[in-house]
């Protein structure tokens, strides 16, 4: 049988344990063993405290498998998992899992409501391609995805948007009209997912050098991704973003003509992100 979390079963000896000792404490009269319940206190604190960093450690060495569906979805519509060798998207498979099951999201209305694992992978999909050459692929603290149905105001942003990145808070939040037909169609929709992480990953790692992006002019751009610097805008609902990380964007999105474009841009951002499959698409 395949264990998914071991800090679950490391809890339950320690339970039985608490149990045992209570037992012999009070129904038995031996109340000078109560001293040693302190010992499995502690133990349940630690699973308690640290269950995700143990479930993370146990799944890291032990995969877990890609469910089927997901993989077909991501053969059929995904290039760049299509164009994986078998080991490499065995170490994506990994990756997607780990990062569905350490990550929080939520679909965010009136109320919050869980969200099916085929959306969670279609969403960290975006995250895995772009952290294939790291080992924090878990992107640092971003750790919970909200989703809305629209465009939504926050509290940071009182006006109608489609993606936004708060490092401070480790948040994602995408508008789902938005960003399933981005990732269906890329060539007619932009997609607002792996935008977001292009941006998080900017500020996430400073250190990365970007800076060769920065002469890369907007109709350069909009050659490569075929939308125009007011259709990102408006499909963004901001008023103004970066180049690198719509560069970043469409290397992934549209790698091919990205490559015709901006050879040497391409050559450069493919080593930086360990992105040489897409030599082939």
């Amino acid at each position: 049988m395949r264990i998914h979390s071991l800090s679950r079963i490391l809890s339950l000896p320690i339970a039985l344990t608490i149990l045992a000792l209570l037992y012999i404490s009070y129904e038995l009269g031996h109340q000078e063993m109560m001293i040693w319940i302190l010992i499995p206190l502690i133990a349940a604190t630690a699973v308690v405290i640290f269950q995700g960093q143990i479930d993370f450690w146990w799944n890291e060495r032990n995969p877990v498998q890609l469910d089927q569906p997901i993989a077909d979805w991501l053969m059929k519509y995904d290039p760049y998992y299509k164009s994986l060798d078998p080991e490499l998207r065995k170490v994506y498979d990994s990756r997607l899992v780990m990062y569905m099951q350490g990550r929080a999201f939520a679909s965010v209305g009136s109320e919050h409501h869980s969200v099916p694992d085929d959306l969670k992978a279609i969403i960290s999909s975006n995250a895995i391609k772009l952290m294939m050459a790291k080992k924090d692929y878990l992107l640092g603290d971003m750790d919970r995805i909200f989703l809305y149905k629209h465009p939504f105001p926050s509290p940071r942003y009182q006006f109608l948007h489609t993606v936004e990145t708060d490092i401070e808070d480790g948040v994602f939040i995408f508008s789902l009209e938005h960003l399933i037909p981005g990732m269906l169609n890329p060539e007619d929709h932009y997609n607002i997912a792996m935008h977001g992480y292009a941006e998080a990953y900017q500020r996430v790692f400073p250190r990365e050098d970007f800076t060769f992006l920065d002469h890369v002019t907007w109709e350069q751009l909009e050659e490569v991704g075929h939308h125009s610097q007011d259709k990102i805008l408006s499909t963004i609902g901001f008023n103004q973003t970066d180049i690198p990380t719509v560069a970043i964007n469409h290397f992934f999105t549209h790698p091919s003509r990205f490559k015709k474009v901006l050879p040497i841009e391409y050559e450069k951002l493919k080593r930086q992100l360990g992105a040489d499959q897409l030599d082939g698409l």
